[in-house]
């Protein structure tokens, strides 16, 4: 099924109202997910609805909570308070705002939390006020420490954004080979995946998307480094939970995850006037388009240049979504009384 993008936010944006969360916060965390289906991110979109039911209904995520904000100096500390990751994610960036506007430098953790959907949108959001941003996040264990078999780390994702004079350059990527999220789109659509991906029971690398036990980290123990680091400063900082004390967005309903989200920015115009560092952005952009394409490549593009022309085509052509997530979403309209687009047909 393909749908139009902005028919998909009203949606979603009714559906959390019906959850009971106000219009704005509603439209917030609906625009948060239908971002990353636009960007194809598809396993950080709207695919995540269902499981965000499931919580609230087991009263492990509040709609009425508000993020509780502590500001000392140039660092902000955010207890989630129960809400939503993306809500609790937007009091961290709304700090840093502030604080990186006294201070020119700024930090937030967020403890308490949940799934917050992609680090991403919270870099660019802060790019896009002048910010050069780093938005990481700790999760549940599900990938396996090099040289172990068992998960130890979550896919613990690591973004970063900066302003240019056109679409910012952005990254934001798993410390895993691959995101989880990717694996539950695989398992809803019946595809195979890559045996770089995953483990099975055995800790034998796997193609099934149902069979996997745990994901490998990216570039060995370089990634698993990286996911370490994040895990630090998400989860040992932050004062959130760690490794296995976070709780399973999926199958562990007997406490509330206790996700830590760490952020750092820094406002550009304290080091040079945000024009020339944007140019010098483009100069940096420019070399890199320059660069002669590899055998098997037509081209050389830079971080969130791809996701950046996929979010036009979905723009104009709508975003599709696999039909078990189509049937899934259209179950818990007719529960909540928010007919899915399209769900008559």
């Amino acid at each position: 099924m393909v749908i139009d993008a902005s028919e998909l936010e009203q949606w979603a944006t009714r559906l959390l109202e019906q959850w009971g969360y106000a219009p704005a916060d509603a439209a917030y965390l609906a625009g948060s997910l239908v971002d990353a289906n636009t960007r194809g991110v598809d396993s950080h979109g709207v695919v995540r609805l269902p499981a965000y039911e499931r919580r609230i209904t087991a009263k492990l995520v509040d709609p009425t909570a508000t993020p509780e904000v502590t500001v000392n100096g140039a660092i902000a500390v955010v207890n989630a308070n129960g809400t939503a990751g993306q809500l609790a994610a937007r009091a961290a960036v709304d700090a840093l705002l502030e604080t990186t506007e006294t201070s020119g430098v700024g930090t937030a953790v967020v403890h308490g939390s949940a799934h917050f959907g992609t680090a991403g949108y919270y870099a660019r959001s802060l790019a896009a006020h002048g910010r050069v941003a780093l938005v990481v996040s700790n999760s549940e264990p599900a990938v396996v420490p090099f040289g172990g078999r068992d998960a130890l780390l979550g896919t613990n994702p690591f973004a970063f954004a900066a302003p240019t004079t056109g679409d910012p350059i952005s990254l934001d990527m798993a410390t895993s080979t691959s995101a989880m999220g990717k694996v539950l789109i695989a398992q809803a659509t019946g595809a195979p995946i890559p045996d770089t991906w995953g483990v099975d029971s055995t800790g034998t690398p796997t193609t099934d998307p149902n069979a996997i036990r745990a994901l490998l980290p990216a570039g060995g123990p370089k990634g698993y480094g990286l996911g370490f680091l994040i895990e630090i400063l998400a989860g040992v900082l932050s004062g959130a939970a760690i490794a296995h004390g976070i709780g399973n967005m999926y199958q562990d309903f007997s406490k509330p995850q206790d996700v830590g989200h760490f952020m750092f920015a820094i406002d550009i115009k304290r080091i040079m006037p945000l024009d020339v560092f944007t140019e010098r952005m483009r100069e940096l952009i420019d070399a890199a388009h320059g660069t002669a394409a590899a055998e098997g490549h037509s081209e050389v593009l830079v971080p969130g240049e791809p996701e950046e022309r996929t979010r036009r085509a979905r723009l104009s052509d709508g975003i599709p979504l696999a039909d078990e997530t189509v049937t899934e979403l259209t179950e818990l309209g007719r529960t909540y009384n928010t007919d899915f687009p399209g769900a008559a047909a």
